[in-house]
């Protein structure tokens, strides 16, 4: 298993050395890969102790370089990536970006883990050194800046976090939103179905507020997600309709807030909100049920239309990053 040192000292190597390379001409990926190599063993049982050598890819243009391949279970991956995040880290400061990936790449479809496609980027210029959740394993990929930021800007889905203090802009697509309650239930247990094995993989909790536009109430806020290395959804019944208040919240699935656990999650998460639930850790969110549970209780609580479900802009901010959600594709205000 390759160690935090090594890893450290690849990610870099592969700084310094990708930085100024010629996307464009052979050989310079193929000529990087065999400095590589040479330097670390490529995975032969010298050098370093990375688990595959590197592979030139051309569609999209990249080097890819397999770190380890950890246990198959969705915790055990989301902890060695976090555990090799942090290792570069410690060598390269925060990343330029983060997030997790849509299920599309630029070109097409990569072969994806089902756990979750957190990744790290380090843009250097031209080139960008990624850390990505590879089909068995985390894994180090050099490739143009462009591949990536292009595609991502057009297209892209998932959830994409910009650093502030690093200067760059990413403008990111409009998808259309769901509009009626079943593509919205479909969408929120598409978005948290990996939603906590991507935070404990990326080391960055996500707080996202929901709101909803009820008759003579305004937009009150109605629930609460947060994920860390657990997902927790909280509902606050604060102007919302007698259907989705006390024993009617407790009906439609909702537990007490004194049902459960001290200290089940962390202050700073913490509202007050009388009704949560406990969706679990990596592997383990019933994705569909929670969803199905926010929407019916949207719509007790007086929500008219899916369309009125919206995402509080202070999801946007979590120091040092700006968050962009194309996979939730609700109004944000």
């Amino acid at each position: 298993m390759i160690t935090n040192e090594e890893t450290g000292e690849l990610a870099g190597w592969l700084a310094t050395e990708g930085a100024g390379i010629h996307w464009s001409e052979d050989p310079g990926p193929s000529a990087l890969a065999g400095r590589l190599a040479a330097r670390f063993g490529g995975g032969d049982g010298g050098g370093d102790g990375f688990t595959g050598r590197a592979v030139v890819a051309q569609e999209p243009p990249e080097l890819v370089v397999p770190l380890s391949v950890p246990a198959d279970e969705p915790a055990v991956q989301a902890a060695e990536f976090r555990r090799l995040a942090d290792a570069i880290r410690a060598v390269l400061g925060e990343a330029t970006f983060l997030g997790t990936h849509g299920f599309g790449a630029p070109y097409g479809r990569r072969t994806d883990p089902r756990w979750g496609r957190p990744f790290l980027r380090w843009r250097l210029g031209g080139t960008t050194l990624e850390l990505r959740a590879g089909a068995a394993g985390p894994e180090l990929v050099l490739q143009p800046s462009a591949s990536w930021e292009d595609w991502y800007q057009s297209v892209g889905r998932g959830v994409t976090g910009t650093r502030e203090s690093s200067g760059v802009e990413l403008d990111h697509p409009r998808h259309e939103g769901p509009t009626n309650w079943e593509d919205l239930e479909l969408t929120f247990a598409a978005f948290l179905r990996s939603l906590p094995a991507v935070t404990t993989a990326l080391g960055v909790p996500l707080n996202l507020g929901l709101y909803g536009r009820i008759a003579g109430s305004g937009a009150p806020l109605l629930f609460g997600i947060v994920s860390d290395t657990r997902l927790y959804v909280d509902f606050t019944e604060y102007e919302v309709g007698e259907a989705a208040r006390g024993e009617r919240a407790a009906a439609l699935g909702w537990t007490p807030r004194e049902a459960l656990s001290p200290g089940h999650r962390a202050p700073e998460f913490d509202g007050g909100s009388p009704w949560w639930v406990d969706a679990g850790g990596p592997g383990e969110v019933d994705a569909g049920a929670v969803a199905s549970l926010i929407v019916r209780t949207a719509r007790a609580a007086g929500v008219a239309a899916a369309t009125d479900v919206v995402l509080g802009g202070e999801a946007e901010f979590r120091y040092p990053f700006r968050f962009a959600f194309p996979s939730l594709s609700i109004p944000v205000g």
